[in-house]
């Protein structure tokens, strides 16, 4: 469903996001980005990659870090992404962003550092998992053990501790968008308006937030996604 991706439609969906002073501070591509690979759309990840990349070109100050750093934010949102959206989805829409990126600004190395005890993941999880739940930590966390122990173990450990709290190419704030983005093209918005909320309490603005939550939705509705209940807002 490329097709969707059109560039009337990725302009629009650009214009949603308030201007920044860098454009790759601009996040309107890292949700854009996530939210078709979760619509399972992974033939318009490319298209947002080269419009990003053009308007990039077009600036005088772009330097190769920034065309870099775009392209990791794209493929980190995607890559945590997929712990809510299911990597099958994450996969085909990384397959198509490799094909697409120059070879100049693909990774060949992990960014994150693989040679981490399992006890150094498991504390960098639990404390990101803290920082994310807040004051809600102390029951979430017996909830999701109480219901399946498998579950809170995966979560903590391994969702958190090795995907989600790697920071270095997207903030938690930036993460955030992440979560938001790929609940709203998954059509399973139960605990969006709570994470709308964390977004501003990890920096984002009301207005950023607002704009990741649209874009997310447009794309959700191009792609034919069904949405049986309301989208919160903040």
């Amino acid at each position: 469903m490329a097709h969707i991706a059109t560039p009337d439609f990725l302009n629009e969906l650009q214009s949603l996001y308030p201007a920044t002073a860098k454009y790759v501070d601009g996040d309107w591509f890292l949700a854009a980005s996530v939210a078709f690979s979760s619509s399972n759309c992974p033939e318009a990840v490319p298209r947002v990659l080269r419009h990003a990349l053009d308007d990039l070109d077009k600036l005088s100050d772009t330097s190769y870090e920034d065309r870099k750093l775009l392209v990791r934010k794209i493929k980190d949102g995607i890559f945590k992404s997929g712990i809510l959206s299911g990597y099958p989805k994450a996969i085909n829409a990384l397959v198509s962003l490799y094909e697409a990126t120059p070879e100049e600004l693909r990774d060949t190395e992990p960014l994150r550092d693989s040679t981490r005890s399992k006890e150094e993941v498991a504390a960098a999880g639990q404390a990101y998992f803290d920082s994310q739940y807040g004051d809600t930590a102390a029951e979430i966390q017996p909830m999701l053990r109480s219901i399946y122990p498998d579950l809170e173990h995966f979560t903590v450990t391994l969702g958190y501790g090795y995907v989600y709290s790697f920071l270095e190419v997207i903030s938690p704030k930036e993460t955030s968008f992440v979560t938001i983005s790929t609940m709203i093209a998954n059509a399973t918005p139960s605990q969006l308006g709570w994470h709308l909320t964390r977004a501003v309490h990890h920096g984002a603005a009301v207005e950023e937030v607002r704009a990741v939550r649209e874009i997310a939705l447009r794309i959700a509705i191009k792609a034919g996604v069904p949405l049986k209940t309301e989208v919160p807002i903040i």
